[in-house]
């Protein structure tokens, strides 16, 4: 008997049955407890499969690793470790405290966290530290690739890889002899007379490329390549690689938008990028075989490293003896585990989801005329645009006030979104960088508004936070409530490169769950509160260009002005929250 090796006496045979029962009851608990996570995790992945469908096939990447490496994992029994109990507790305290905890701990990756130590731990807890030497990649792959990025993280990178694109596919465009010009991150080229936009919104940033890389990389490292400096090399160049294939595909779709402007949008758009990745694959396989071939390993030493014991009776799984002994004290503390989180849940009126709330009529159902104010255009976005705004219930409308012909246009834009967790609202302050104007000032200001609220009643019935709701009126006719709290808008100043004596002013605030926050951190306060079953939040975003002499005091007058008029109507369109309060909800059909 070899050193380590446990005695004959000392093991103990489960059956094939025993094995299976024990797995998918270990399944079933894990998928119970962690449903909030796993549940938010494959929504994702199915709803934005261009994104994040990779997320649904890494356990099985993962799964495969393991039965590469069934043999050295059979070869001897696995005992348990009583360590991974430690962090199984962990994990799971860890899981519960951010779901139940302080609100800016609820994250979906802050969560996976948990969910990821408390499956190490439990694998730990019934195969040992030996099983961990094969077992820990797969472990690690499956917890970091299999988990969606969430926005607040992933913009950051985005953002940077939009320029890096936009960069790129102009220098590209411009060697090919195009006449482009490049402003923040869209391209126009200049064909016979005509202007070619090429927007390159957060889904052309590559962002998702990237990671797809980096999982592809990884596994592609860890069975294909020999030497450790081999693998950080191929990860790391999984990076350039899907920067350099995502340049050529923008390249690609602006060389075909001008033979039809229709290629660089719609599902075309997306066939691009996928088309894009059969090449992508192999520059990849190129870059691992120039690795691999830059070292030639020995015969002898390739053979020996890739050589099993065939053995009789290697593939059979032994386990040390109190192997069921620690399935019952697994599934114990998982169980109590998870009773204990449903009970302390219940107890703090905690929700762990949010339910979403439909609007109660169509945003499109404002008016397009409200006392002096007239709409003169309506325009809908790209599918590319639509996508990166992350909603479809919007309105974008161009507004002009008649009875002040020397007041500009008034661009304005609502926005709506519900049952969401962890989203980043998009804001002027960053959106209208990207698309190539410059802040003048380093920080947004806030201002308030100049809303006349004088025909404005207390609400003697419903109230939120302890303020009572105020009833005004909207078309001079319809009663409504309004949201409570102080009208404040956020505004920032910005200049046109091709325009500079021109003045263009942006601001914005949110209506979320009833209540008005003019920050983005605002909405994550109000809209996100676990102690309220349903979230919504509305982005009222206003836009205008003047002369050398318009002011940001002219722009909040002028949005006060707008404001008398449109915020009734879109309150009419909005879910009423002391109705939804008290569970009166809209029709759930699409409005």
């Amino acid at each position: 008997m070899t050193a380590g090796e446990v005695p004959l006496e000392s093991r103990e045979s489960l059956s094939e049955r025993s094995l299976w029962l024990m797995s998918g009851f270990l399944l079933v608990i894990i998928a119970w407890l962690f449903w909030d996570y796993l549940q938010r995790q494959v929504l994702f992945a199915v709803n934005q499969q261009a994104d994040w469908g990779h997320t649904l096939v890494i356990p099985f990447i993962s799964g495969y690793f393991v039965w590469l490496n069934r043999e050295q994992l059979l070869r001897e029994p696995f005992r348990s470790s009583w360590t991974g109990l430690f962090l199984l507790v962990a994990g799971m305290s860890w899981y519960s405290f951010c779901a139940l905890g302080p609100q800016v701990l609820k994250h979906h990756n802050l969560m996976g966290v948990g969910f990821g130590l408390s499956l190490v731990g439990l694998t730990l807890f019934l195969f040992g530290w030996r099983s961990m030497r094969w077992l820990w990649f797969p472990l690690l792959y499956m917890i970091l690739f299999s988990q969606t990025i969430s926005d607040r993280f992933l913009q950051i990178v985005t953002f940077r890889l939009q320029d890096i694109a936009a960069y790129g596919s102009y220098w590209g465009l411009t060697l090919l002899g195009y006449d482009t010009s490049k402003s923040g991150n869209t391209l126009r080229i200049f064909l016979d007379g005509e202007v070619i936009p090429v927007n390159i919104a957060e889904a052309c940033s590559g962002m998702r490329m990237v990671v797809a890389f980096l999982a592809l990389g990884v596994a592609m490292a860890y069975r294909g390549l020999d030497f450790a400096w081999q693998r950080f090399l191929l990860v790391a160049f999984a990076i350039p690689t899907a920067i350099l294939v995502n340049i050529l595909r923008v390249i690609t779709l602006g060389v075909l938008a001008t033979l039809d402007s229709n290629f660089a949008a719609g599902d075309f758009h997306s066939m691009v990028g996928m088309l894009w990745l059969i090449p992508a694959f192999f520059i990849y396989l190129g870059v691992m075989w120039l690795l691999r071939n830059l070292v030639v390993v020995d015969d002898e030493e390739g053979s020996s490293r890739g050589e099993g014991d065939s053995a009789e009776g290697i593939l059979s799984v032994r386990f040390s003896r109190g192997t069921r002994k620690a399935f019952i004290v697994a599934c114990l503390v998982m169980v109590g585990g998870g009773v204990l989180f449903q009970l302390l849940a219940a107890q703090l009126n905690v929700y762990l989801q949010k339910e979403p709330v439909k609007l109660r009529s169509s945003l499109a159902n404002v008016e397009t005329t409200l006392g002096s104010w007239k709409m003169l255009h309506e325009y809908r976005m790209s599918e590319a645009a639509a996508e990166e705004l992350g909603t479809k219930y919007y309105i974008s409308r161009i507004y002009r006030n008649r009875a002040e012909p020397g007041w500009p246009a008034l661009n304005l834009h609502v926005a709506y979104y519900t049952g969401q967790i962890d989203v980043v609202p998009h804001v002027p302050d960053r959106c209208l960088v990207a698309g190539g104007l410059v802040e003048r000032s380093p920080e947004p200001s806030h201002y308030n508004l100049n809303v006349d609220q004088s025909d404005w009643i207390e609400d003697p019935y419903h109230q939120i936070d302890g303020v009572p709701f105020q009833l005004g009126k909207a078309r001079g006719l319809h009663e409504v409530r309004m949201p409570v709290g102080d009208i404040v808008v956020r505004t920032s100043e910005f200049l046109d490169p091709a325009h500079p004596e021109e003045r263009i002013f942006a601001g914005y605030f949110f209506i979320a769950n009833g209540r008005l926050t003019p920050t983005p951190g605002g909405v994550r306060m109000l809209a996100f509160n676990p102690m309220e079953k349903y979230a919504y939040y509305c982005k009222l975003q206003f836009m205008m260009t003047g002369d050398a002499d318009f002011e940001v005091d002219d722009f909040v007058e002028v949005i006060s002005d707008a404001m008398n008029e449109l915020l009734g109507e879109i309150m009419l369109c909005l879910p009423d929250w002391a109705e939804v309060q008290d569970g009166v909800l809209n029709d759930p059909t699409d409005t």
